[in-house]
């Protein structure tokens, strides 16, 4: 529409339609949001007894003002945010006690479950996880090892049992910084992971999910079974 505007000049709405290949039905409404933004403008013509509105493109230099008054906004909205984020994460906790589990579904939910539970934790917080296994997707395993790294340069410390060993992603994991590695074959169908009161159970079958539950009680069961295959295992 503004291209079509700025090509044919002043312009009636039907001229523009035609132009600009949109139903007139549509005009309106595209006329006034582009007219919002200061990128069009319009007069009133007399031809014979009638007024005819016409419309014409402001200067393209406009849409930097369009673009700076639409940084001021975001950074207005980010200011907000960043003010009330400590008011909606107690928010969030206190919910969290009406409900025992949730689902994160897909890759995209395994990294938001991921990247809540990295965000509420603290340098000296420890990291468990059993069942650890190498033959999953080559994109999941560089992921975790990305955000591993993250992990240890929070200054929390992790402590991983694999079911496997000799792999790229075993060696990967070596290489991590406040980070021990353990083998025991066979411990786990599935990948477990404690921390806090939280316990992460991932499936990498079919669709990948991710089960997070919070209880304390179920956390310390969880650490406790650690602990005890901690102990089988072979530390590397």
């Amino acid at each position: 529409m503004y291209l079509a505007l700025l090509e044919s000049g002043l312009s009636t709405k039907g001229t523009i339609a035609k132009r600009a290949g949109v139903s007139e039905s549509k005009i309106y409404e595209i006329l006034n949001r582009l007219s919002k933004k200061g990128l069009v403008s319009f007069v009133q013509k007399r031809k014979g007894a009638k007024t005819v509105l016409c419309y014409k493109a402001n200067d393209p230099t406009m849409l930097h003002d369009f673009l700076a008054q639409k940084r001021q906004a975001i950074d207005r909205e980010a200011r907000i945010v960043d003010k009330a984020l400590p008011l909606l994460r107690m928010k969030m906790h206190a919910a969290q006690k009406e409900y025992s589990a949730v689902i994160y579904e897909g890759f995209k939910g395994i990294q938001v479950a991921n990247k809540e539970l990295l965000e509420h934790a603290r340098k000296g917080d420890e990291w468990l996880a059993m069942g650890v296994r190498s033959d999953k997707p080559r994109t999941y395993n560089a992921y975790w090892i990305s955000f591993l790294k993250q992990r240890a340069a929070k200054g929390i410390r992790a402590r991983a049992i694999f079911v496997d060993k000799g792999s790229w992603y075993f060696n990967e994991f070596l290489k991590l910084k406040r980070t021990a590695v353990a083998y025991l074959p066979s411990v786990s169908p599935a990948a477990v992971i404690v921390f806090g009161t939280s316990v992460m159970i991932y499936n990498y079958e079919d669709y990948p999910s991710c089960l997070k539950i919070v209880n304390e009680g179920i956390a310390r069961s969880f650490t406790s079974l650690f602990e005890s295959l901690w102990k089988m295992a072979a530390v590397q």
